[in-house]
């Protein structure tokens, strides 16, 4: 179209070139015809042509503001043309067509998982903590004499090992009182009952037969030495036990996370010293989601495989929190654990719960599950969309319920896919 309208262009500036030219011609044929300033001249020359200079210039101009107009509509009339012909060829000939673009068949993956038993099993992660924390609390009061080296931050204690002796002096004198005030109700106590002897058989000598009166008898005064030796026993029992407390142990093996306890130091009763955990106190706690507590319950005495730098421990579940967190929504599993070099409390573990197992069910890789939970699979080479029933789940993916997936069920994403879509099976994944 732009080649055109140069063509016509061009036209246009030949046609004003040749009125240029002929506007010349005109002028010298006009110049000719003047009179001549020599009244004398020819007159023979001087006499009148056929040929009227000022109408025949007219004539022309017009003629060529005609030929102009023709000239510029002819070329639009053209252009006109050109861009309304049909685009197809002319009958006979050549033309080229286009290819259309081969249909590609997408091709899938698909595997083809047997009908058998699977074990479910819940992944979690948790960590190592200690059920509860025991202060360090004296029931005596007392300078400490000697102190154990067991009884630092980080020490390891055994059961019924003494931790720390307190001054027994004041106790010891304490005890030794309390054993004289014994011996002084059991010696009241003798001479009652030797002065009620006596009674007795002096009153059978003057009244024979007759019963002897209490008070003859002295029973009210042996009865009340009997309750003073009582008193001072008892007395020399919380002697002897204060003086026990002294020394300060521990019913069970524990270790020593806190302790402010130093010789000389002064400890009053009921106030803590420092604090301790006990070694069979310890357990992996493992937060799970209620959902996946719910695929392995009942979850009490369930099997649980935790590691920690490449070494393996075994554990069954002891407990089950009861209540879920208010912020996580999760739950809480507890396993009793024996403490070692590699397990402290607060070391962080990954670790397997066993559940139930599963009979005749599939086990689907996690790559079949789409975006919306659905999978695919491949029938008479088209895609048929399954929603599954989950039983539930293992490292290998999740474990569903039983059907007929045809050919096999799709791995990984399709993308555009659709229900009905021819597909070409690429591999069957084993």
């Amino acid at each position: 179209m732009a080649q055109i309208f140069r063509i016509g262009l061009r036209i246009i500036a030949l046609f004003s070139l040749y009125q240029e030219r002929l506007g010349g011609i005109v002028a010298q044929q006009s110049a000719s015809q003047r009179k001549p300033l020599n009244p004398f001249a020819n007159k023979a020359k001087s006499q009148p042509t056929s040929i009227k200079p000022k109408d025949a210039s007219g004539a022309k101009n017009r003629l060529m503001g005609l030929l102009q107009i023709v000239g510029i509509v002819g070329v639009i009339a053209l252009a006109v043309v050109v861009s309304r012909a049909p685009s197809t060829p002319a009958t006979g000939a050549p033309s080229f067509v286009r290819p259309a673009p081969a249909t590609q068949v997408t091709q899938v993956q698909v595997v083809q998982p047997s009908a058998t038993t699977h074990q479910v099993s819940v992944n979690a992660n948790g960590s190592i903590s200690v059920r509860n924390y025991i202060d360090l609390t004296p029931q005596v009061s007392g300078r400490i004499e000697t102190i154990a080296p067991a009884l630092r931050a980080g020490g390891t204690f055994a059961a019924g090992e003494t931790l720390l002796v307190l001054d027994q002096r004041d106790f010891k004198l304490r005890l030794a009182q309390a054993q004289a005030d014994v011996a002084s109700a059991r010696s009241s106590l003798l001479l009652q009952q030797a002065k009620s002897d006596a009674a007795v058989a002096n009153y059978a000598l003057l009244n024979p037969g007759k019963t002897v009166p209490p008070l003859v008898a002295l029973t009210p005064q042996i009865a009340q030495a009997e309750a003073q030796l009582a008193a001072a026993l008892a007395r020399a029992e919380v002697a002897q036990l204060e003086l026990s407390r002294t020394r300060f142990s521990l019913p069970f093996s524990g270790k020593v996370t806190e302790s402010n306890a130093e010789i000389g130091q002064l400890l009053n009763s009921g106030k803590s010293f420092g604090r301790v955990f006990a070694i069979d106190a310890a357990e992996l706690v493992l937060p799970i989601p209620a959902d996946d507590l719910a695929l392995i319950q009942p979850a009490e005495g369930r099997s649980v495989i935790f590691g920690y730098r490449g070494n393996s421990f075994n554990g069954r579940i002891e407990r089950v929190s009861a209540e879920l967190d208010s912020r996580s929504r999760f739950a809480e599993v507890f396993i009793p654990v024996t403490l070692t070099a590699d397990l402290q409390p607060g070391t962080f573990v990954d670790a397997q719960i066993q559940g139930p197992k599963l009979t005749d069910a599939l086990q689907v890789p996690a790559a079949a599950t789409q975006a919306n939970g659905s999978i695919w699979y491949v029938s008479n080479d088209q895609l048929t969309r399954h929603d599954p029933v989950i039983l539930g789940r293992n490292a290998r993916g999740p474990i569903i319920e039983r059907f007929d997936y045809g050919q096999g069920i799709v791995l990984g994403a399709v993308p555009g896919g659709t229900v009905g879509q021819e597909v070409s099976i690429l591999s069957n994944a084993s």
